[in-house]
């Protein structure tokens, strides 16, 4: 296997593509489950498909160099970056769709670089900001010019309120997921990935479990959880969207600097537009081709 295909860069670049083909899938299963269910659906088939693979890979579940520390931090981690940001993304998806949440989500890399500089003390490539900016423009290319094919009058159905209420929430979801996984950087770079990702997520489904019990979401919770039509799209997203994401994300995290990883974590925008105009029909315009080219482009220069 060449060299490149073990990298932090390709498992963060590849990352961004599954996570772009489950928030399709997402926002498909959000039409009939709501965020909580949603999330504690996707984190418990995740969990169960990540307890497996260690089994069969015969995997530790208590390293012995694992220190109380290290559970916890990555517990918190989960319990932030998973239980609370993806119920939050969740709504937020509901509330603004796909192509709206994109202008949301180039929040993601700036405020990893702002709590990795602070907590981490990382340095910045010479060539990781020109890709960013890059990525960014290439965001606002493509997403925050209205189409002339159906967005207007999206905008216009949508009440204000639920367009503010989005963005808070999409904000609020990109603040604790950057908060999350800088906070475990340390602790996953001297521990095995199968482990730390397990009980990453074995922190987000704990906390999604509480949540799950409360009066307001158990019918929905039972609901999701029964075999139903629904599951041809939700269980595709929980395995896209968290057993293989998610082990990509942390691969990414766990080698190469978090700067870098989230720089490249974000051409999951770009690959959104690419795929709903080959899977939603949306229509490719010239300003959605643009921002492929520049976003691909940042991405390259991100890794160099």
């Amino acid at each position: 296997m060449p060299a490149f295909f073990q990298t932090g860069e390709f498992y963060s670049a590849a990352c961004a593509l599954t996570w772009a083909v489950a928030v399709i899938l997402f926002r498909k299963s959000g039409e009939h489950i709501p965020p909580v269910a949603l999330n504690l659906w996707k984190g418990t088939l995740g969990l169960l498909l990540f307890v497996l693979s260690m089994l069969l890979l015969g995997r530790p579940f208590s390293p012995p160099e694992a220190s109380l520390s290290d559970w916890l931090l990555l517990l918190g981690s989960g319990a932030l970056g998973i239980g609370i940001a993806d119920s939050l993304f969740f709504s937020a998806l509901n509330c603004l769709g796909a192509g709206r949440l994109a202008i949301v989500d180039c929040l993601y890399s700036p405020l990893v670089l702002v709590c990795s500089m602070v907590y981490l003390a990382e340095p910045i490539g010479s060539w990781l900001l020109p890709g960013m900016a890059l990525m960014v423009m290439a965001i606002l290319v493509g997403t925050l010019q209205r189409d002339r094919t159906g967005a207007s009058e999206r905008v216009t159905r949508d009440t204000r309120g639920a367009l503010r209420m989005g963005v808070l929430l999409g904000v609020l979801s990109q603040v604790f997921m950057a908060i999350g996984i800088v906070a475990v950087k340390p602790v996953l770079n001297h521990s095995e990935i199968w482990w730390a990702t397990t009980v990453r997520l074995a922190g987000g489904v704990a906390f999604l479990a509480v949540q799950g019990l409360l009066p307001a979401n158990r019918a929905a919770v039972r609901a999701c959880f029964r075999p139903s039509r629904v599951w041809r799209v939700s269980v595709p997203a929980a395995l896209v969207g968290t057993y293989l994401s998610l082990l990509l994300w942390l691969l990414g995290m766990k080698h190469t600097t978090t700067t870098t990883a989230s720089v490249l974590n974000q051409l999951s925008t770009i690959f959104v537009i690419i795929l709903a105009t080959l899977f939603l029909r949306e229509k490719l315009t010239w300003r959605k081709a643009v921002a492929v080219v520049l976003g691909f482009g940042g991405g390259i220069l991100a890794a160099c």
